[in-house]
């Protein structure tokens, strides 16, 4: 009997894992297209949000501290499209280092990286939680670290 229902989960387990390695391979594309999106500056980076996505930036303040500060996406996506331009002329772009991707008790995953904003020398944590739908996976809350004071006056 043990050994039948051990085999019986054996063979659940195993015809699992490649729909597991699909999704998984879904996510980390996801991201890279995301990433791509943003570095090129397209203007259908806020496609990848879901239209209430929770945005956090975490800012380090001169003296170390942190403190967080939440953005409906309404604005942050009004911020990115004012943004865009000057960024473009800037040549901004981010690079992400050693991404990890974790699938969530509730099926989503949390994507987590070490953000460098060029020009910088160190890097900044990083984190999306992104979520299936529809339409394919999307980002359902983000968190970056940020040295930009400008965000703790734009409250």
């Amino acid at each position: 009997m043990f050994k039948r229902f051990f085999i019986t989960a054996f063979l659940i387990a195993a015809a699992s894992a490649p729909s597991f390695a699909e999704e998984i391979d879904d996510v980390k594309a996801f991201f890279e297209n995301y990433v791509k999106a943003a570095n090129s500056y397209s203007k259908n980076v806020t496609s990848f949000y879901l239209p209430d996505a929770k945005i956090i930036r975490v800012v380090k303040k001169p003296d170390g501290t942190l403190e967080s500060v939440d953005f409906p996406m309404e604005r942050y996506s009004k911020e990115l499209t004012r943004g865009a331009r000057l960024a473009k002329l800037s040549k901004y772009k981010n690079t992400y280092t050693n991404k990890t991707y974790k699938k969530l008790d509730n099926g989503d995953y949390k994507i987590s990286a070490t953000r460098t904003p060029n020009r910088d020398k160190t890097g900044l944590p990083f984190y999306f939680i992104v979520t299936k739908t529809d339409n394919g996976w999307k980002v359902k809350e983000e968190s970056m670290q940020t040295t930009v004071q400008k965000f703790l006056t734009s409250k």
